[in-house]
């Protein structure tokens, strides 16, 4: 999924499929294990992860500071602080992780890529939609459902009041058209002790797929800026 984004960038890009996803379908999905998991394969490199990545790159650099060269954070969020609404998502995801095990993968992409937090990626045009689409479903039902059961934003601790211990230099990026999440990025820029938010002007929560030469560029600019 980030082949497009990678080809923009000088260095090699790594991207693991995570628990649940891709080639990692059968690997049963947890917050916590996943965060682990990755600080295992950091090792001291900068670590770019977007949406439900960058919530768990975000745990990654709270948790394993030292794995965490520069942390990049992309449409991304700290979790839910009110306990009783992260309840109400845990039992939410569960409800839609019953729904793709009941209806199939295919319609729970289609329906997924028709919300309008989705809207901006129709912008590429219907032959990337189509290659989009296809990508996504490489991935299995049961482990998309576990994924969103497991590692979905009510299963996750919340990270908001910890921002403060992030020593790296940290690069959030949002798009200008999202705007929930332009907030959400200025929190966590402004309780980053080296913290920085860029807006992609055009782009919205899917940042990385509308405009991933866009991204690319202000990621380049800030690891060759930043030290």
């Amino acid at each position: 999924m980030f082949e497009e984004f990678a080809a923009f960038l000088p260095w090699q890009v790594d991207a693991p499929d995570l628990p649940g996803h891709g080639a990692a379908g059968g690997i049963p999905p947890a917050f916590e294990s996943a965060v682990r998991s990755v600080a295992q394969t950091v090792e001291r490199r900068p670590l770019l992860g977007y949406s439900q990545g960058g919530r768990i790159a975000l745990g990654v650099a709270v948790e394993y500071p030292r794995s965490v060269s520069h942390l990049i954070l992309v449409s991304s969020s700290p979790g839910i602080a009110d306990p009783g609404l992260r309840r109400d998502r845990l039992k939410s995801d569960a409800v839609l992780a019953d729904r793709i095990e009941s209806e199939g993968l295919e319609p729970f992409i289609d329906r997924w890529l028709a919300q309008p937090l989705l809207d901006g990626l129709h912008r590429r045009g219907s032959e990337w939609c189509e290659r989009d689409r296809k990508l996504r479903l490489e991935n299995r039902t049961a482990g998309l459902a576990a994924a969103l059961r497991g590692m979905g934003q009510g299963s996750q601790p919340y990270f908001g009041g910890r921002l403060g211990e992030l020593r790296m230099p940290v690069l959030v990026v949002a798009g200008a058209l999202d705007p929930a999440y332009v907030a959400i990025g200025t929190r966590i820029a402004s309780a980053a002790p080296r913290g920085m938010l860029v807006t992609v002007e055009g782009a919205g929560h899917a940042v990385i797929g509308e405009a991933p030469d866009k991204v690319a560029d202000e990621v380049g600019r800030f690891l060759v800026g930043s030290s």
